[in-house]
């Protein structure tokens, strides 16, 4: 086997060219690596910064319905004080808290609970009774 030719210096110069070209053919490719991770990165930013945006959307979104949430509640409470109203009426009628609870849609606990401060804040609204078997005497 004849190794004479390794030892020529064009074979040593075209041995140090292949190398020098495998090494420009690694940059390159390594060039184009960190260019496509690079257009991730910018894309990922790109669609985190919409996502921000669009979150701040949602969350002004979410306050302004809080704010038009507590307004309506409010309105829940006059509702609350009409089915009172509805159920002092009917019990002034005659009608038993059973029908008055199914008449209404409430629990049937509430709606005696109901009757019954209504007829405590009666009790303390009306003057004591007087005895009217005994004459007034002039003072």
């Amino acid at each position: 086997m004849r190794l004479d030719w390794i030892l020529s210096p064009i074979a040593q110069y075209a041995f140090l060219a292949l190398a020098l070209v495998g090494c420009l053919v690694l940059f390159a490719s390594v060039k184009r690596e960190i260019a496509i991770v690079h257009r991730s990165f910018v894309e990922s930013r790109e669609s985190a910064a919409a996502s921000a945006t669009t979150l701040a959307a949602s969350v002004a979104a979410l306050r302004r319905e809080t704010e038009t949430a507590d307004a309506s509640c409010l309105t829940g409470q006059k509702l609350n004080l009409t089915r009172r109203a509805q159920a002092l009426r009917m019990q002034r009628r005659g009608e038993s808290p059973a029908t008055i609870a199914a008449a209404l849609r409430l629990p049937r606990n509430e709606i005696d609970l109901l009757l019954r401060i209504q007829e405590l804040t009666d009790a303390r609204e009306l003057p004591p009774a007087t005895d009217c078997s005994r004459p007034i005497q002039p003072a």
